[in-house]
């Protein structure tokens, strides 16, 4: 499922065999819709996401059998990134969303140069969602604003970093735990003004960080007993202490 999620899930559960060799953990990305479409299909036993399972998933899931249980297992932040040759440290969330509907095109009118390149993740994506609904709607539901037509649609994190790391007017978005030195992180103001903030582990935790999200992990009530006992793992100190290695909170 989410490929934000999919480092910390493949470190978590090559720990966790680890400890339990003879146990066998395969672990796959995609995207949130696409774990929760394999939970459906019974493909999966585990459903990783970085949205809540819709409506709709729900019921598909029900009507399959299948009565998906939720667990917490983290925070990310949402990393606003730009190439390294941009001049601008920081955006306030309007200015993102208007860059994100194509309000605006040129880097000029915030102090850069050049026309914007819009990098995003693909609508597959439980962190497109987010953005979507938090950014680019401003979290207000009613809002219809979208994408705009011009945006680069891509699969993964490390896809969108690359992206902007070649493209000097670039913007994207990631996940925290995929942040290298190829890019740069702009500081965010969040919709009450104030200082601009930098996404990390302790501004996500304390909620000073505009842009962060619930990780999810998603069972079957009726999984078998190696599932719970694998989500209790995550949940307990070896989990966590992973989970925040991998810059999640």
């Amino acid at each position: 499922g989410s490929d934000t999620l999919l480092q910390g899930a493949q470190a978590m559960a090559e720990a966790y065999q680890a400890e339990n060799p003879g146990v066998k953990i395969g672990v796959s990305g995609g995207g949130s819709g696409t774990g929760f479409q394999a939970l459906i299909e019974k493909t999966c036993d585990i459903a990783d996401a970085s949205r809540k399972i819709k409506d709709e998933e729900m019921k598909q899931a029900q009507e399959k059998g299948i009565e998906p249980v939720e667990d917490l297992v983290g925070y990310d932040g949402i990393a606003v990134i730009v190439n390294k040759a941009n001049p601008i440290n920081e955006l306030t969330v309007d200015q993102i969303s208007d860059l994100y509907v194509g309000a605006t095109t040129s880097w000029d009118k915030l102090g850069g140069k050049g026309e914007v390149v819009l990098v995003s993740r693909d609508s597959t994506s439980g962190t497109y969602e987010y953005f979507l609904e938090d950014i680019v709607k401003k979290g207000e539901k009613d809002n219809e604003r979208e994408f705009a037509p011009s945006i680069m649609a891509l699969q993964s994190n490390p896809d969108v970093r690359r992206q902007v790391t070649e493209s000097e007017g670039a913007i994207g978005y990631i996940g925290l735990g995929y942040v290298d030195d190829s890019i740069k992180v702009l500081g965010v103001i969040g919709k009450k003004g104030g200082a601009a903030v930098m996404p990390s582990v302790e501004t996500v935790k304390d909620g000073s960080y505009p842009i962060s999200r619930p990780l999810f992990m998603y069972t079957d009530k009726n999984a078998p007993k190696k599932v719970a006992d694998y989500i209790a793992w995550v949940l307990g100190d070896k989990g966590q202490a992973i989970v925040k290695e991998k810059g999640l909170s």
